[in-house]
């Protein structure tokens, strides 16, 4: 195998394979990007971790087609260490390759091609999938507004991802890790799905990762185990948690006694400075609501104690909550809208924030003992 490519182009196809290689599993060539050089010239670089796999295709002036896998971190620092320009990638025996680029030359070991795992495929055999085109904007739109709230206990499978559900005109995306939820839904002319399929979160990254590369529209196609991402040159698979998501709808309050209404910025940034002060493992901030006033206030005993008073439009009942300021602030990271509100129905009942003449958006936040 011998080929020549665009540094920058090998270089960008690199990036990405190695977010999706798995460079710290029980199987070596699992850290491996497969080169696959065609007579038609183009290079198809391949990396998995079994979970998630990416294929991109590159184009190179092929002199010899063939293949080979090599680790794909040394490799992306190599490229990424050599100047603009054309680099020269050759195999030799015993599965080494080399790569020359102006006066400097490295060899590097690689791996056989057999052991290298066969990939899913959206297009070959007789379950070939059809792809629906959505906007790139709208899914990567989805994904962030609702990845933060993932679990990263990896013992709770069902927690580990975010449920996608999409009638054809409508998408909606959520997560939950039993602390906070959040759930977002826009115009989305995707795939009509009979029920929600749950992306795991890595997967979940990676989608992003190739949408925030495009411009305009990526394919989707679903499979019975796989989702499948189609943009330009690269093709995503993601293999679903087949696992049952939680019934999200019970965990949102139905209803509500108390609400108010204020500016997001000044709430976010009352946020921050509370959570500098509050305990650091459980970043509780105490809440008090009062007629057109906000207290917040923060009590760390090895610290000391914040308080502040912020301005708002409410004229219920007092009401004293706790909450995480950490929930609290990706909430209101994530909301574009000046002012947002919040929803209470009792002290020790959940807190929804939600954008004022924005988007379909919300977030349950569960309150915390004080």
């Amino acid at each position: 195998m011998e080929f020549e490519i665009d540094q920058s182009r090998f270089l960008a196809a690199l990036s990405l394979a190695q977010t999706v290689a798995d460079k710290r599993g029980t199987m070596p060539v699992l850290a491996n990007v497969l080169l696959r050089a065609n007579a038609d010239g183009s290079v198809v670089c391949s990396a998995t971790d079994m979970m998630t796999s990416l294929t991109e295709t590159v184009s190179a002036e092929v002199k010899t087609p063939g293949s080979l896998t090599v680790g794909v971190k040394h490799l992306h620092g190599v490229v990424r260490t050599l100047s603009s320009g054309n680099v020269r990638v050759k195999g030799l025996d015993n599965h080494w390759v080399q790569l020359n680029a102006g006066r400097s030359e490295f060899k590097l070991m690689g791996m056989p091609e057999s052991d290298f795992p066969e990939l899913p495929d959206a297009s070959g055999g007789k379950s070939k999938l059809e792809y629906v085109e959505v906007p790139a904007h709208a899914l990567s739109d989805l994904i962030a507004k609702t990845h933060f709230s993932v679990s990263t206990d990896e013992a709770r499978v069902n927690l580990n991802g975010v449920l996608f559900e999409c009638d054809g005109e409508k998408g909606t995306m959520v997560s939950t890790d039993g602390h906070r939820l959040t759930k977002f839904e826009l115009d989305l002319p995707g795939p009509k799905l009979d029920k929600g399929i749950i992306i795991p979160r890595k997967g979940m990254l990676e989608i992003r990762r190739v949408l925030d590369r495009v411009s305009g529209e990526v394919g989707l196609a679903m499979g019975d185990q796989h989702l499948f991402v189609k943009a330009d040159d690269m093709v995503l698979s993601v293999k679903l948690n087949n696992v049952t998501f939680p019934p999200y709808k019970a965990v949102i309050p139905a209803a509500f006694q108390r609400f108010a209404l204020l500016g997001r910025d000044d709430l976010l940034h009352s946020l921050r400075r509370a959570e500098v002060m509050a305990p650091e493992k459980t970043a509780t901030v105490r809440l008090s609501l009062n007629p057109g006033k906000l207290e917040l206030t923060s009590d760390n005993p090895d610290l000391g104690v914040a308080h502040q008073e912020l301005p708002i439009d409410y004229d219920g009942e007092e009401l004293t909550a706790g909450f995480n300021a950490r929930y609290l602030i990706e909430v209101l990271d994530v909301i574009d809208t000046q002012e947002v509100r919040l929803e209470f129905q009792g002290e020790l009942d959940p807190c929804v924030v939600k954008p004022v003449d924005g988007p379909d958006f919300l977030g349950v936040v569960m309150p915390m003992r004080i």
